[in-house]
């Protein structure tokens, strides 16, 4: 009996890691290296940002200035269909200074359609801290304003960019580094 609940077990774990998905940032050829910056220059502000890649993480930093209506930065995968409906949530193993950041869901190539984004908060100021955020929880917004409705199980579907992007509108210098985000799932935060 015990040898069967142990197969069992094995199956699920199989099953389990066979639908995981990881970007694990950094340098070497196994690593994620295809993420791009997009900051407030795009739209007239003048804030300054870089984005380097160490051998094992992806760091996002700068400094962000309000003039001009300014006062972001982003890391943004490039546009590509992605289905993760399968998925109930993130887990992002980070570290930032200064700046709260959101992971963002986007569905439309059109900035002014709705997108999703789910804040997480550093607790220790440049202290490795793992965030773990579940789908049903991020929320709708359009040109930045929260619409008030929650991301459904359908737009899940149609993912088209993941970002993590700045979202406090504080001046000043910021970091924001990245080991990996994983994408789980958990069958008891099912949407």
């Amino acid at each position: 009996m015990n040898i069967i609940i142990l197969f069992l077990l094995s199956i699920a774990t199989v099953k389990a890691s066979e639908q995981s998905l990881v970007f694990d940032f950094g340098n070497t050829s196994d690593r994620v290296q295809n993420w791009v910056l997009i900051s407030d220059n795009i739209m007239g502000g003048i804030s300054k940002a870089s984005v380097k890649y160490t051998d094992n993480t992806v760091i996002l930093q700068g400094d962000i200035s309000l003039d001009n209506f300014g006062g972001f930065a982003s890391l943004k995968t490039k546009f590509k269909a992605i289905d993760l409906s399968s998925y109930s949530g993130i887990k992002i193993r980070y570290k930032a200074v200064n700046q709260r950041f959101a992971f963002t869901l986007e569905e439309t190539q059109n900035w002014t359609r709705p997108n999703y984004k789910k804040e997480f908060t550093s607790n220790k100021q440049d202290s490795w801290e793992i965030a773990t955020i579940n789908f049903k929880d991020f929320k709708e917004y359009v040109i930045g304003e929260p619409t008030g409705d929650y991301m459904n199980l359908e737009s899940l579907r149609n993912i088209l960019r993941l970002g993590i992007i700045s979202i406090e509108k504080k001046e000043g210098p910021f970091s924001l580094e990245i080991d990996y985000i994983e994408f789980f799932t958990d069958t008891r935060s099912q949407l």
